[in-house]
């Protein structure tokens, strides 16, 4: 990605104050700074944060550094619209460390880099996209800072009708190369899509036990789920591996007075599944 984008987003945050000159350049020194993926600038202040550059718990104080404090000026108030979206790029519900929020987020944001109506009424001019694929894309257009926002793509946008507003499916993307003038647009598309997609494989294993047999029996499933590419090869702890402990009866059911059998039965069901658990993964 170019540099220009994070450091013009770094130079703002010092502008108004929300990072110090020492901030500012142990910032724009960071040697992870070239592979950036921040563009404005509450996104470049949650990646500070995320680089451990701010201290996460000073994030909320950070508007009181800008000029004006408690005067109600407009630097103040855009000091804590900043402050506020680079903490919802940092927290979620799951959890997750501050970088590995950002990355998520970043990478979901990055998709809509390039697009806007100017694109898709282009796209619709150059016959890539029909009146009715053009008319629901517009319907889904993502908001920008247009102070902060990239510069109109048709490829990224394109790519974008397959990804995020669901004009397109990939295979009518991939049906366009060839039949028009503008293959190469097309082409960056499709290879926009393909980078975009990666698949974790999720395997369930289900594990009865059955009264009748007292003897456990096992069965897998496995599922691809599409998620978002990652510059970086993925651990092999990726892989997601659930495990689902049930047990069954087909049994008839006893009179009352044998109601201590099934206490009994259930008591050693419990601790041969917690055995298992235990042991037998």
């Amino acid at each position: 990605m170019n540099l220009d984008p994070s450091r013009r987003a770094l130079d703002h945050l010092q502008q108004v104050r929300l990072l110090t000159d020492a901030e500012h350049a142990a910032a724009t020194n960071d040697p992870e700074l070239p592979n950036a993926l921040f563009r404005t600038p509450a996104e470049a202040l949650a990646w500070v944060v995320a680089r451990e550059i701010v201290p996460q718990a000073q994030l909320a104080d950070l508007p009181t550094r800008a000029p004006g404090t408690g005067t109600g000026t407009g630097q103040e108030n855009e000091a804590q619209a900043i402050v506020s979206e680079a903490t919802d790029l940092i927290s979620g519900e799951f959890p997750l460390p501050p970088w590995a929020q950002l990355h998520i987020r970043l990478l979901d944001r990055r998709v809509h880099d390039g697009v806007s109506a100017s694109a898709l009424d282009q796209l619709l001019a150059l016959q890539l996209i029909d009146a009715a694929q053009h008319s629901h894309s517009l319907s889904m257009l993502p908001t920008h800072e247009e102070a902060w926002a990239a510069p109109d793509s048709l490829a990224a946008t394109l790519a974008w009708t397959v990804l995020r507003a669901g004009a397109l499916s990939a295979d009518d993307l991939k049906a366009l190369a060839g039949r028009t003038a503008h293959d190469e647009i097309v082409a960056n598309a499709v290879a926009r899509v393909a980078g975009a997609r990666t698949e974790m494989r999720t395997t369930k294993t289900t594990t009865t036990f059955s009264l009748d047999s007292m003897d456990f029996t096992t069965s897998s499933s496995s599922s691809t789920t599409a998620l978002p590419s990652m510059p970086f090869a993925a651990p092999p702890s990726s892989t997601s591996q659930t495990r689902t402990f049930t047990w069954t009866s087909s049994s008839a059911s006893e009179s009352a007075p044998g109601g201590w059998k099934n206490k009994l039965i259930g008591a050693v069901v419990v601790a041969l599944v917690a055995l298992y658990f235990l042991f037998g993964r």
